[in-house]
């Protein structure tokens, strides 16, 4: 015995191929309006290497203020007049050095004075107050 299918229910043997076209159409779309961005050039500035040295940081003495009133230059003792050919010295050397300057506490403040005056003829261009 064979099957056959009602008159009205006939299979339908085409495809339909309306669908599969918007989707095409809307990828080729997209495809012409992104391609000319990727190909495209970039201007670019990259960093080019360089043969520069590690920088040196500045040297550094410390000037100090005894209770005595005597003063001390990097744990050396030394004078008011020793004093100012010393940073001359130092800052002819390396034009970037700091100056620390600290006083003991309960130490004259004349002689702190007397030191600061000294600093500031021998033209140091850095100084830092410690504690």
């Amino acid at each position: 015995m064979a099957f056959s299918a009602p008159a009205s229910r006939s299979a339908l043997a085409d495809i339909n191929i309306t669908p599969l076209v918007d989707v095409m159409l809307v990828l080729l779309v997209i495809f012409m309006v992104t391609a000319p961005m990727l190909s495209r050039p970039l201007n670019l500035v990259l960093p080019q290497p360089t043969d520069r040295q590690v920088a040196v940081p500045p040297t550094q003495l410390l000037l100090q203020v005894d209770l005595d009133g005597g003063y001390r230059l990097d744990d050396r003792p030394t004078t008011l007049a020793q004093l100012r050919t010393q940073l001359e010295e130092a800052r002819i050397s390396d034009p970037r050095t700091v100056l620390q300057v600290q006083a003991a506490e309960g130490a004259e403040y004349q002689r702190m004075v007397e030191a600061m005056a000294v600093v500031e003829a021998s033209g140091f261009p850095q100084i830092t107050l410690r504690q």
